[in-house]
Parts: structure tokens; C-alpha cells; sequence
């Protein structure tokens, strides 16, 4: 009996090992299966990432051809607007100095006129000529303006050459400077009074002007006469005059007393 019962336990326990080995692989085979259906959807879902990244890179890169393009015609277009404006300032540049050049021509020769008339305030005139002819360097002159200026200044030249009148100014005389009365005839003639009453004239010495003292008793009175009737407002009528004995070409003008 007991060799029977030993007999069919291990029947029984040959016969139940192949079902546990088929129920292991089974699982195995499920496990496996789950595995790769998780792989599959995980590849599946990384592949839609991709897809959407790719996509996305192909906007950017759209976007950024878009905006090459835009920049480009940008670029473009201030390029042709510079030379535009460039062949502009140019051209302005060549009318403004087509008007400047006659401008400097006028200063140049204004200048030189002072320079060869009576010194009379001849630094703060000629301040004023180089005053206009600094204005006009400057990168965007106005040229109206300075034309406007040097006419003045000529209006003012001229009347000077046709007045008679008294001022004050500084001298130089014997290497000292002083400050005199001056009685002015047009841009002719000139006589100072120094503060001491001594009294002089201004005349050519070898084209230049000249400040000397007066010796002589009568050209002094000559002189002196000339002073009292401008102090006295007596302009008009007739009058003695000290001349020099040649009047300068450049000073030749007509002189109403």
C-alpha cells in the first residue's frame, strides 16, 4: 500500500509540473507583452515629440528666413536712402560753397580795405569782418545771414566816409598807448587830442599809416579849430583843414563838411 501511495504522488507531481511551467511562461510571455506595449507607445510618443519639435523648428526657421528676407530689404533700402542723402549734402554742400566763395572774395577784399584806410577802430572793425568770416567755416553756415552782415558792415563803411565826427580811441604814438579824442573827416582825415591837449594828425609814411604830433603853431591851430567847432556842433559851413601834401588813392572820396 505504501508503494502505491508513493507511486501516485509522484504521478501527481509529474503531472502538475507541465501546467506550473505553462502558467510561468505565460506570465512571462504577458509581462514580456506589457513591456513591449509600453516601449511601443513610449517610442510612439517620442516620435509625435519629435514630429512636433521638427515642425516646430521648421516655423523657426520659416520665421527667420522671413525676417532675413525683411532685414534684407531694410538693408537695402537705407542703403539707396543714404545714397540718396548723401548725393543730397553733396549737392548742397556744392551750392552752399558756390554762394560762400563770393562771400569770402568780399571779406577778403573788405578787409584789405580797412586795412589801407584811416586806422580808425581798424581792430574792432576788423573783428567784425573776421567774426562773419569764422561763421561761415562753420559745417552748416548760413550764408544769407552772413551775406545780410557784410553788407551792413559795408553800409556802415560808407557812411563813415561821408561823416564828420567826434569819437574816442586808443593810440599808439612814440611806443606808448594812450587814449585820445579823434575828429574824423569821412575816412580822409584825422586828428587826436591827447589827454595832456597835446595835439597831432594821422598821414601816410611810406603807405602806412602814421600817428605823429603836431610842432607847427599854426597846423596846432588849424587843428584845434577843428576840434572846438565839432565839440560846439558847428558841422556845416566852411572850415580850415591840415592836409597832406598827397591824399591816398584808396581814401579819395567826396566829403561833406
Amino acid at each position: 500500500m505504501m508503494s502505491i501511495a508513493r507511486c501516485i504522488l509522484i504521478v501527481g507531481v509529474v503531472a502538475a509540473s507541465p501546467s506550473a511551467a505553462a502558467a510561468t511562461l505565460a506570465e512571462q510571455v504577458s509581462t514580456a507583452r506589457a513591456a513591449v506595449d509600453s516601449l511601443a507607445d513610449k517610442l510612439e510618443s517620442q516620435r509625435r515629440a519629435d514630429r512636433d519639435a521638427l515642425a516646430g523648428l521648421r516655423a523657426e526657421r520659416s520665421e527667420l528666413q522671413r525676417q532675413i528676407r525683411l532685414e534684407q530689404i531694410r538693408r537695402d533700402t537705407l542703403a539707396t536712402l543714404r545714397a540718396e542723402r548723401t548725393q543730397k549734402i553733396d549737392d548742397q554742400e556744392s551750392r552752399v560753397l558756390a554762394i560762400l566763395k563770393p562771400i569770402q572774395r568780399s571779406i577778403a577784399a573788405t578787409k584789405n580795405y580797412v586795412t589801407q584806410t584811416l586806422p580808425f577802430k581798424r581792430a574792432e572793425r576788423m573783428r567784425s569782418l573776421e567774426q562773419i568770416e569764422t561763421d561761415i567755416t562753420v559745417t552748416n553756415p548760413d550764408s544769407a545771414q552772413a551775406l545780410t552782415r557784410l553788407w551792413r558792415f559795408i553800409e556802415e563803411e560808407s557812411a563813415m566816409a561821408r561823416e564828420v565826427a567826434l569819437a574816442q580811441q586808443a593810440i599808439e604814438l612814440d611806443g606808448e598807448r594812450y587814449l585820445a579824442d579823434i575828429a574824423r573827416v569821412g575816412m580822409a582825415l584825422m586828428y587826436f587830442r591827447l589827454p595832456d591837449g597835446t595835439l597831432g594828425w594821422v598821414h601816410q609814411v611810406e603807405n602806412k599809416w602814421k600817428f605823429q604830433r603836431l610842432d607847427d603853431v599854426q597846423a596846432k591851430k588849424t587843428v584845434a579849430a577843428v576840434f572846438k567847432d565839432l565839440e560846439n556842433n558847428r558841422v556845416m559851413g566852411p572850415k580850415q583843414l591840415l592836409l597832406p601834401t598827397e591824399t591816398p588813392n584808396d581814401t579819395n572820396r567826396n566829403v561833406s563838411p
